[in-house]
């Protein structure tokens, strides 16, 4: 059975997102499926996305793995003025990235289906104009399509909409593509929980979990160490972003009064703080410890891997912590890996939803699971903290209560706390099995599509 593999992030993009799709294509042969990957091209990246490119993850593809790149058609226009940018940013819903993909694809969606007849159409999201787009190309062929969320939409409040007009019609795209897709994937029950509140009109069955994971030898996810004080250092280390900006939390937090005239329609569903993401409560802890045992300000080593953030010297600074904080900047991923199992303990951190439960396990999780390193968790009632919970190889920390972190740190330190790792559980994250339930779900979606009449084709009309 062929697949259309729709991941408009891949290599030789960079971020988060990648390794989910890397991995369903290496492991989705292993299940007679055989993904024919739809992305585009290195040229068009470097005009339409942010991401860093990293060609050194072209190695880690299968070989045989075949890979159409289609380029986006961007056409040129002079720079916008400040008012014209606003504008564009004003009246837009969803990003352009499908707008600016589509008149290539017209030229060449024909051609791979007759020359590859997938039985479905997988698409990754983000970029969130692939789901209409998609949809669409999948009801005009007569293909069922799998939505696979990597984040969540409409829910997705980093920073608040422009207005509540802007949430609404984002809420109506979100239903529009549940509704249009054969099946939907999202990468946490809490995600899932929340799709199924706001669409009551989407089956419950047309919506499976399945989380992101790891992707080496179990031995290596069950084993995670603790120092008994016999090194000389003790490194705690974080690798990947915090998504988080001071900015983009005060346009969140702040009454609509205290705003700029042109932000007081800003508008969002729920009240999230970002700040959480930040290391900033873990700093706050750090500094507990070390006034109690200034002895382990020789030991204790802070380092992250990743982009440094504009403001995180502040946060450094406010609790006095230059001289233990250490920043190595980006690295290509293998580098990344062999850092993390370098280190002592890994940092994980999660945003706060105010009276509600955050729904996002950040990716990093199942590279920390594993490394068998034990995880420091500043995290809050959530998907993160359940996971990490389930895990028992994680030390989990109030972000609110620092006085009660500290002694949970200095027990890690000090090699006093004793974990048990939850075998079972963790086996069932590697990707292999996670693949096998994706691979079940494009099976049976498929099979149903057979019984179905199929459309009479004319050109597909897509609203983006």
């Amino acid at each position: 059975m062929r697949v259309l593999f729709v991941a408009f992030e891949f290599p030789p993009l960079g971020g988060a997102g990648v390794q989910r799709s890397i991995q369903f294509t290496k492991y989705l042969p292993s299940y007679d499926i055989v993904p024919i990957v739809v992305t585009t091209d290195l040229s068009s990246f470097r005009r339409v996305m942010d991401n860093p490119i990293d060609e050194t993850l072209l190695s880690d593809l299968d070989p045989n793995l075949i890979v159409e790149r289609i380029p986006c058609q961007i056409p040129w226009v002079k720079a916008p003025g400040r008012l014209a940018n606003w504008a564009r940013l004003f009246f837009s819903v969803v990003d352009p990235l499908a707008r600016y993909w589509r008149p290539r694809l017209d030229v060449h969606i024909r051609h791979l289906i007759s020359k590859y007849q997938p039985a479905a159409i997988y698409v990754s999201i983000p970029p969130f104009s692939m789901g209409r787009l998609w949809t669409t190309i999948g009801k005009f062929y007569g293909l069922p399509v799998i939505l696979d969320f990597r984040d969540a939409w409409s829910q997705f409040c980093i920073g608040p909409y422009m207005s509540w007009l802007h949430y609404r019609l984002a809420l109506r795209e979100e239903g529009a593509c549940l509704r249009a897709a054969g099946r939907v994937v999202c990468t946490s029950e809490q995600t899932r929980s929340e799709l199924l509140r706001l669409h009551p009109n989407v089956p419950a069955d047309k919506i499976t979990t399945i989380t992101n994971g790891y992707d080496s030898e179990i031995r290596s996810a069950i084993s995670p160490r603790s120092d008994n004080g016999s090194r000389s250092s003790f490194v705690i280390g974080y690798v990947g972003g915090f998504y988080y900006t001071p900015e983009t939390r005060e346009s969140m937090l702040w009454p609509w009064w205290r705003k700029r005239s042109h932000r007081r329609l800003q508008y969002a569903p729920r009240r999230e703080d970002w700040l959480y993401r930040s290391p900033y409560f873990f700093f706050r802890a750090v500094r507990l410890v070390l006034d109690a045992r200034p002895e382990l300000r020789r030991r204790l080593r802070i380092q992250f891997v990743g982009d440094k953030p504009s403001w995180i010297d502040a946060q450094v600074d406010e609790y006095g912590l230059r001289d233990i904080v250490e920043f190595r900047g980006r690295l290509p991923r293998k580098e990344a890996i062999a850092f993390q199992h370098r280190c002592d303990s890994l940092l994980i951190t999660s945003s706060k939803v105010m009276g509600g439960r955050d729904y996002s396990i950040a990716g990093k999780t199942f590279e920390y699971f594993a490394t068998g390193r034990p995880i420091l968790g500043f995290v809050t009632e959530g998907a993160q903290r359940d996971i990490l919970e389930q895990s028992g190889v994680a030390v989990i920390c109030d972000p609110d209560n620092a006085e009660d972190a500290d002694h949970k740190i200095q027990d890690l330190i000090d090699g006093r706390i004793q974990f048990q790792p939850n075998v079972g559980f963790l086996r069932s994250l590697h990707r292999r099995q996670l693949c096998g339930t994706l691979a079940d779900l494009i099976k049976n979606v498929s099979s149903s599509q057979l019984n179905r009449p199929q459309p009479k084709q004319t050109r597909p009309e897509t609203e983006l």
